[in-house]
C-alpha cells in the first residue's frame, strides 16, 4: 500500500516536474576521482528544497536507492549521517556505505565522508538560490570509490545516479510545495 502512495505521489509531482528544464550534468575523472556537476530548477522555494536535502530520516522514504539513512549526532550547523544506499548499473551492483559529516546554512549544504569503507575520497555540496517560487540547485561530487569499476562504468553509473537523485528530489520538494499553505 505504501508503495502505491510513492508511486501515485510519484505521477503527481512527474508532472510538474517535467516542465522543468531537463538538468545538466556532467561527470569527468580528475586526479583519479570522479567529479560529478549539476545544475537544475526546482519548482519550490529554497526553503522547502533545502528541507528535503536535510530530510535525512526521511530520505529512505523518497530516495529507494537509499536503504538507511541515520542522524549519529547533530550540533548546531553540524550533522553526522551515516547512510547505506544500493546502487545498481546494468549487472553490476555495489553496496555503498558512509558516514557524512554535514554543514548546513541557509544556502549551502557541504558533505564528506568520515569513514572510508566505501570510498577513498567522497565530498561536495548542494548550493541553493532562488526566491519564493523556484530554486535553482547545483550540486557537485567528487568520489573516488575503494572498489573498482572500469572509468566508463562507473561516469554512467554516477551519471545516472545523479539524474535520479535530481528526479526524486524534485518530486519530493514539488510535493512538498502543494503542501504548504498558500498566504
Amino acid at each position: 500500500m505504501t508503495r502505491f502512495f510513492f508511486m501515485l505521489a510519484m505521477a503527481v509531482t512527474a508532472t510538474a516536474a517535467a516542465q522543468e528544464p531537463p538538468p545538466a550534468v556532467s561527470v569527468r575523472e580528475a586526479a583519479g576521482a570522479y567529479v560529478v556537476e549539476a545544475r537544475f530548477q526546482v519548482a519550490a522555494s529554497p526553503a522547502i528544497v533545502r528541507g528535503v536535502l536535510t530530510d535525512y530520516a526521511g530520505i529512505p522514504r523518497f530516495m529507494p536507492d537509499i536503504r538507511s539513512s541515520i542522524v549519529r549526532r547533530r550540533a548546531g550547523d553540524s550533522v553526522v549521517v551515516e547512510q547505506e544506499a544500493e546502487s545498481k548499473f546494468l549487472l553490476f551492483s555495489k553496496t555503498v556505505h558512509l558516514l557524512l559529516d554535514v554543514r548546513e546554512d541557509d544556502r549551502v549544504i557541504a558533505f564528506r565522508d568520515l569513514c572510508g569503507r566505501s570510498f577513498n575520497r567522497y565530498e561536495g555540496s548542494w548550493r541553493l538560490s532562488g526566491n519564493g517560487a523556484g530554486a535553482l540547485v547545483i550540486y557537485t561530487l567528487t568520489a573516488d570509490p575503494l572498489f573498482k569499476v572500469p572509468a566508463p562504468v562507473i561516469k554512467k553509473l554516477l551519471e545516472r545516479n545523479a539524474r535520479q537523485t535530481i528526479d526524486y528530489l524534485r518530486a519530493e520538494a514539488v510535493l512538498r510545495a502543494t503542501r504548504e499553505p498558500r498566504p
